[in-house]
């Protein structure tokens, strides 16, 4: 089955719009507040950023969108410009995203059977709100970061879109060095070279924008399948048993706190692309049902990553004493190296270290999006930013990827317990922000008493001041700390959820940071609302 929504494009394209001039077309533009009407402004014209003929950055971004480089940045998609897509079975299939279902297990102590119950609740709640965020795509014609801007004005934005870009690098970080794990299971080549390669073949694809993207993405994730399906079964050979951790499990307050911990790390897993989901369904129709929408994400992102975890968490169940010293010296790579290249004839192995290559670049399906939307988010975060070609941010995300990529390269799992349990808490307080802003503040006959012109997104004249987002925020972030339990930090909320049977505290980090985000902000929207009229 194919996937997210998986429709026609509206296919419109005016002549009369074609043949429009660009200083009509950048008449049309809102202005900022207080920006006179010279100033250059930006507008889209299919698929192109127009401006006037000032700012040094003009020439290059024409140049850039002759040679297939999208240019393009936050701006609204006009309906008539949008088009069908695919795109998350092949992200989520991805070999990175193996390198959480065994987290239960080695970090935990969870069992196999266990570890799969918080796998599979955990993931469906945040596949809901990454599902629910991308139904706001085909409604606004606006990328998630664009349409923050409705509810935090600059400030709120801006702070967002800071946290999204480094969450954006930081998956990139983990999925490069995953891939380059593959890479050195095939021959022992040094990771740091399996990382430049696969950071540099993202780099490329990150540059022609999502069009080329997607069109990767819609066969990517069936190779991936197929090749999981024979791990699977060649890694019966390393005897399965999924009651070998039983006996060491905690118990008591002690499990309590372990499976809130491994719930908080698999509601990041599914609710991680909540901060970009809408950027990757804004191409759908305005009339798409939003049924259709959340229902096709939703099936999109859950099949592939409870199916990767499974897979993932099946690798703690292998009972034999060289599969499981290849985990522990060769971490993700290592033990999917093992089962495709071991105890097999010389041209199974041979086949076994192609299928390696395979999915060492499926990684790339993966960072892809995380370059790309992280490039928007560093855009996102002041209007005069936008004025920069895309291609500077791009180059710059992907500098900082290698680099620290390449300094953590041997901390794999560490990298993803830690990061994940933090997105965990930004995506809560995110949706839940975006979700009060959109389908209650500015639902019809909400309490603007007026109907959204998404088109305002770029004047910031007629967007919120942000107050109430930035004090929500704050306070979120004020209650979030104390219940966050991390390898490096417990919150004294976190510690008594298991003392006195654990002082290694349970995470209820994002429960805390949905709650007092979705009262906080409700009650500071009100009051800013009543103030400022906006």
């Amino acid at each position: 089955m194919s996937h997210p929504a998986f429709l026609a494009t509206a296919g419109r394209s005016p002549s009369s719009e074609l043949a429009a001039s660009d200083e009509e077309k950048a008449a049309t533009l809102p202005k900022e507040e207080g920006e006179s009407s010279s100033a250059p402004s930006l507008v889209v014209a299919r698929d192109e950023i127009v401006s006037e003929n000032k700012g040094p950055f003009v020439r290059l971004s024409k140049y850039l969108k002759t040679v297939g480089v999208e240019t393009r940045s936050l701006e609204r998609v006009p309906e008539d410009q949008r088009e069908q897509m695919f795109f998350w079975f092949s992200v989520n299939f991805s070999f990175s995203c193996c390198a959480t279902g065994f987290l239960g297990s080695l970090y935990y102590t969870l069992d196999y059977h266990t570890s799969l119950a918080v796998i599979y609740c955990g993931v469906a709640l945040g596949c809901c709100v990454s599902a629910t965020m991308a139904t706001i795509g085909p409604k606004t014609g606006l990328r998630t970061m664009a349409a923050a801007r409705f509810a935090g004005g600059w400030p709120g934005t801006a702070f967002m879109s800071l946290l999204n870009a480094i969450c954006q690098i930081c998956y990139g970080v983990s999925t490069a060095i995953a891939g380059a794990q593959a890479l050195r299971a095939i021959h022992g080549c040094s990771l740091a070279v399996g990382i430049v390669v696969l950071t540099l073949v993202v780099y490329l694809l990150a540059l022609w924008g999502f069009k080329l993207v997607h069109y990767w993405e819609r066969w990517a994730w069936i190779g991936c399948l197929i090749i999981y399906f024979i791990v699977f079964g060649l890694g019966s050979k390393g005897d399965y048993d999924v009651h070998r951790l039983t006996e060491s499990m905690d118990t008591g307050k002690a499990l309590r706190g372990d499976v809130l911990s491994f719930f908080g790390i698999m509601f990041s897993v599914g609710s991680g692309w909540t901060s970009i989901a809408a950027d990757y369904n804004m191409s759908l129709p305005v009339d798409t049902p939003a049924w259709l929408t959340w229902g096709s994400s939703f099936i999109g992102m859950y099949i592939p990553i409870t199916f990767t975890c499974t897979l993932s968490a099946t690798f703690l169940a292998l009972s034999k004493s060289d599969y499981v010293q290849a985990f522990e010296e060769g971490s993700l790579g290592g033990v999917v190296g093992h089962i495709l290249t071991t105890n097999v004839s010389g041209a199974t192995a041979n086949f076994g270290r192609f299928l390696l290559v395979l999915l060492a670049f499926s990684t790339v399906s993966a960072n892809v999006p995380n370059l790309y939307s992280g490039a928007l988010c560093v855009q996102s975060i002041h209007p005069w930013l936008m004025r920069i070609p895309r291609v500077f941010f791009v180059t710059l995300c992907a500098i900082i990827i290698l680099v620290c990529a390449l300094v953590g390269r041997e901390h794999l799992s560490e990298i993803v317990g830690n990061f994940s349990a933090i997105l965990a808490y930004y995506t809560a307080f995110l949706a839940s922000i975006v979700f009060i802003e959109i389908f209650w503040f500015r639902r019809k006959n909400g309490p603007l008493g007026r109907e959204t012109n998404w088109d305002d997104v770029t004047d910031y004249s007629k967007l919120p001041v942000g107050v109430a987002c930035v004090a929500s925020i704050a306070c979120t972030i004020g209650v979030v700390v104390p219940s966050m339990a991390a390898t490096w930090y417990v919150g004294p909320i976190a510690k008594a959820v298991t003392m006195p049977d654990s002082e290694y505290g349970g995470d209820l980090g994002f429960e805390v940071s949905a709650g007092v985000s979705i009262i906080t902000y409700t009650l500071f929207r009100y009051a800013e609302i009543w103030y400022f009229k906006r």
